[in-house]
């Protein structure tokens, strides 16, 4: 693990937990999120030397990131730091075929920050960066874990159970409770996100 990595972890950190102590602290999930990111070990001694791997949809982070000044230009500048060290996965539960639409692997990543893959491992505790291309639709799924998006950067639509898809923007947060299903509309600029699971992580979500 180099330093430079760890620095810039730990901006991304300070930059999460500022930004929405200052704009959204009182959005459904927030508190819960940031206690939990409080209660983790983030110091330089557990922090992992991570193996960078970049995926297709790695090709929309310079598009997303500075979309993103505009709406946290502190994160902005630190996933443009640390975002090349980052170990971009997919759930291998999902391909084309499962989410029914040719080209969704191609468009589709995500990075954990704090968890097994990231650079500090976490306690029952996952945060990281989620990436969809323009046009991608996440279907219906589930996990145990709450979850928390928060939006930077691209046009998007979200719906719990059936409900009818609501418009999110940049700067909005989405909570999701355990085991309820949701879904995810992209429409014509990719999208970014952090997102966070506060307890039951080991649990990947599901198609339903």
């Amino acid at each position: 693990m180099t330093t430079h990595t760890h620095e810039a972890a730990q901006w991304f950190l300070r930059a999460y937990r500022s930004t929405l102590e200052a704009n959204n602290a009182g959005d459904d999930g927030v508190a819960d999120v940031l206690v939990r990111l409080g209660e983790q070990d983030v110091s330089a001694s557990v922090a992992v030397a991570v193996e960078p791997r970049r995926l297709p949809a790695c090709r929309f982070l310079p598009d997303v990131v500075a979309a993103s000044l505009l709406s946290a230009p502190d994160m902005a500048a630190a996933i443009a730091a640390l975002e090349e060290d980052l170990q971009w996965r997919q759930n291998p539960n999902y391909s084309d075929e499962a989410m029914g639409q040719p080209g969704y692997m191609n468009n589709y990543a995500y990075a954990e920050i704090i968890g097994p893959a990231g650079v500090y491992p976490g306690d029952d505790f996952l945060l990281g960066l989620f990436l969809l291309g323009p046009g991608i639709h996440y279907p219906n799924h589930t996990h145990p874990a709450p979850e928390l998006y928060w939006i930077l950067a691209g046009d998007s639509e979200w719906r719990v159970r059936d409900e009818p898809f609501d418009p999110r923007e940049p700067g909005e947060t989405i909570w999701h409770e355990p085991f309820v299903p949701h879904a995810t509309c992209v429409g014509g600029t990719p999208l970014l996100c952090v997102w966070a699971w506060t307890r039951d992580v080991k649990h990947p979500a599901m198609l339903v």
